[in-house]
């Protein structure tokens, strides 16, 4: 049921504010988005898929391809024609070709090929992906083949879309969903509530502000508005003066 109110303020949010695009892509969305708009395209996942559906006939969409992707999908996320694909234990990176068909260019091993299991959305901005690692619980999911302690922010750079090369490891605390601005990254720690990192020097990333006392789970930015989902509430903080967010007010769920 919450994540149906989740969804269902999503949408609220996207018509009551109008839409941005990012090269197509409606940028309303969380970083758990397990769908997006691009053009006269959709792309979905589930949990080790991606489907592309031809929407140029809105009232007739059509599935164009189909293909797997790997294990425990998380999100999708898009950049400049290419996709990123989050997973428990990869980051899958998909280009699209001149039919909207993703064609799959590599993929990076969280822990050097080992099936373990976790929860990994990524964001880009530029030329760097950000990537969230966090562990299973047994409320999550029991069906896990090995747990791993790993709680930690993880920085590539993508400029070569074959060759990602990991820049950092930051520790967190039970990092979920992550949104930037800028050089100023949104990370949400579970029990905690959300961290704002200073991104400027990828290779050391400063905590300038914490916002804590309730539970995170993602976060969406718009026009200097930060809206955190939590279990049972969004909080909706002003950050057009990054050195003093302000709550303004709070949605129960």
């Amino acid at each position: 049921m919450k994540k149906l109110l989740y969804f269902l303020f999503v949408i609220f949010l996207a018509s009551a504010c109008g839409l941005e695009k990012d090269n197509g892509i409606d940028s309303i969305s969380g970083s758990y988005s397990r769908l997006l708009i691009l053009n006269d395209f959709m792309y979905a996942i589930n949990n080790e898929e991606l489907t592309t559906f031809d929407i140029s006939d809105r009232n007739n969409p059509v599935q164009i391809d189909k293909q797997d992707v790997g294990f425990r999908i998380e999100n999708i996320f898009h950049r400049e024609g290419i996709l990123f694909i989050g997973s428990s234990q990869q980051l899958y990176i998909f280009e699209l070709n001149n039919k909207g068909i993703p064609v799959r260019k590599t993929s990076v091993s969280y822990f050097g090929g080992e099936f373990v299991c976790s929860f990994d959305p990524v964001i880009v901005s530029g030329n760097y992906a950000y990537v969230t690692l966090s562990p299973f619980t047994a409320e999550d999911d029991g069906r896990c083949f090995r747990d791993i302690s790993v709680n930690e922010l993880r920085i590539y750079d993508v400029t070569k879309i074959e060759n990602p090369v990991l820049l950092t490891q930051f520790p967190l605390q039970i990092p979920k969903g992550l949104a930037i601005d800028n050089n100023y990254l949104f990370v949400c720690e579970k029990e905690k509530g959300v961290k704002v990192l200073d991104v400027t020097d990828k290779l050391k990333p400063k905590v300038i502000t914490e916002l804590y006392g309730f539970q995170s789970y993602d976060v969406i930015l718009r026009e200097k508005l930060l809206y955190i989902v939590g279990t049972d509430q969004i909080r909706v903080y002003d950050y057009s003066d990054i050195d003093n967010i302000k709550l303004i007010s709070t949605i129960r769920l």
